[in-house]
C-alpha cells in the first residue's frame, strides 16, 4: 500500500480496508462488465464542510440503469448515501474527493458469465480529486475514427460498466494521436459525446448540446449548466443534433462532466474554437458552478452535508477482516 492508496471502501455493508474491497474474477460484474455505477463529486465549501453534490440525482440515476438491467441490490438510495458519507468521513482526504457506487451481478449458475442471476453486490470506492489543471487553459480534442454506441445496440442511457468500453477506445486513439481528448459521432454523423462528459457548445451566442437521442448519458452536470445559465445570464440550453462542422466554427467548445466539471475544449481536430482560450460564457458558467457545487449558490438543495449525522453506524470493519 502507497502513501496515496485511500485507507478505506465499502464492500456490501462495511467499510473495509482498500485491498480487501473485492469482487470475484469471475464474477459477471468482473467478467464482462455487467455492473451500473455513478461518480459523485464531494467538494469543500467556504465554511470548511464537505458536500456531495446532487446525490440523489445520482442514485435515482443509478436506479433508472438497475431497472433497465433488472438488477436488484440489497440497499435503498437512503443507506447507500449514508454509506458514501461513511467512506468520505473515513478516508479523511482533506480535499475535493470523487465517490463511485457500483452495483454489480454476482456468479451465475455454473459460474456462466451469460446466464440469469439474482446474485448482486455493491461496492462504493472514494479517492482524492483535486480540480484538474486544465480547468483554466482548456484541452485540445479531435473526433474520433470510432462511433459511439446507440440505443439498439448498448444503450448509454444506461451507465453501465459495459458501454465504457467504447468510450475507453476513443480516447485512447486520441491520446496515442496527440490530443488531450476526443468527441464521437453517433450512427448519423452527428456529435454525440467525449468518453464520459457530455458536450456544450455556443455558436452565435447560443448555448446548444446534443439531444438524449443521440447517443449520450442524460447528464447531470449538463442539467446543472442548463439551470445556471438560464437563471444567471438569461440563456436556454437547447438540446439539437450538432454537425461535426459546426464545432469548426463555433465560438466556445468545452465539456460537461462529474469528473471533468465544465472543461473548456480550445481546439478540435487542431482547428482552434474562438481565439484559441476559454470564451466568456464558458467562464461565466464555471464560477457559478463553482459557486453552486460548494453550496454559495441558488440551490442548496444540489448540497448534501457529509458529515457524521448522515453516516450509518456501523465502523469501519477491523485490518484483515472480511466483508458482511
Amino acid at each position: 500500500m502507497t502513501a496515496t492508496t485511500p485507507p478505506y471502501a465499502w464492500l456490501d455493508g462495511r467499510l473495509v480496508p482498500w485491498d480487501q474491497c473485492l469482487v470475484h474474477a469471475r464474477s459477471q460484474g468482473a467478467f464482462w462488465g455487467a455492473n451500473v455505477f455513478e461518480g459523485i463529486r464531494v467538494y469543500t465549501g467556504d465554511d470548511e464542510r464537505l458536500y456531495a453534490f446532487r446525490v440523489q440525482d445520482h442514485l435515482e440515476r443509478l436506479w433508472r440503469s438497475m431497472k433497465s438491467l433488472r438488477m436488484e441490490i440489497a440497499y435503498t438510495p437512503e443507506e447507500l448515501a449514508r454509506a458514501c458519507s461513511d467512506l468520505v468521513l473515513a478516508n479523511d482526504f482533506g480535499t475535493d474527493a470523487h465517490v463511485c457506487v457500483v452495483g454489480y451481478f454476482g456468479m451465475g449458475p455454473n459460474f456462466d458469465p451469460m446466464t440469469t442471476t439474482v446474485e448482486t453486490g455493491v461496492h462504493i470506492t472514494s479517492t482524492p480529486v483535486p480540480r484538474s489543471l486544465a480547468h483554466d487553459r482548456g484541452v485540445a480534442a479531435c473526433i474520433s475514427s470510432w462511433r459511439r454506441i446507440s440505443d439498439d445496440a448498448m444503450p448509454p442511457r444506461i451507465k453501465a460498466g459495459a458501454n465504457y468500453h467504447n468510450s475507453r477506445l476513443a480516447h485512447h486513439e486520441a491520446l496515442r494521436n496527440g490530443y488531450d481528448t476526443t468527441l464521437l459521432l453517433n450512427a448519423r454523423g452527428t456529435v454525440s459525446e467525449a468518453p464520459g462528459s457530455c458536450v456544450v457548445m455556443v455558436r452565435d451566442g447560443e448555448l446548444v448540446t446534443p439531444p438524449g437521442t443521440s447517443g449520450v448519458l442524460e447528464g447531470l452536470t449538463v442539467d446543472t449548466v442548463a439551470t445556471l445559465a438560464q437563471e444567471h445570464l438569461g440563456l436556454p440550453l437547447r438540446r439539437r443534433e450538432i454537425d461535426r462542422t459546426e464545432l469548426y466554427v463555433c465560438d466556445e467548445l468545452f465539456l460537461c462532466g462529474t469528473m471533468s466539471e465544465l472543461l473548456p475544449i480550445t481546439s478540435i481536430d487542431r482547428i482552434t474554437v474562438g481565439d484559441g482560450r476559454p470564451g466568456p460564457l464558458t467562464q461565466a458558467l464555471q464560477r457559478h458552478y463553482d459557486d453552486a457545487v460548494r453550496a454559495r449558490g441558488k440551490h442548496p438543495e444540489w448540497c448534501t452535508p457529509v458529515t457524521a449525522d448522515t453516516a450509518s453506524p456501523a465502523g469501519p470493519a477491523a485490518p484483515g477482516g472480511s466483508a458482511a
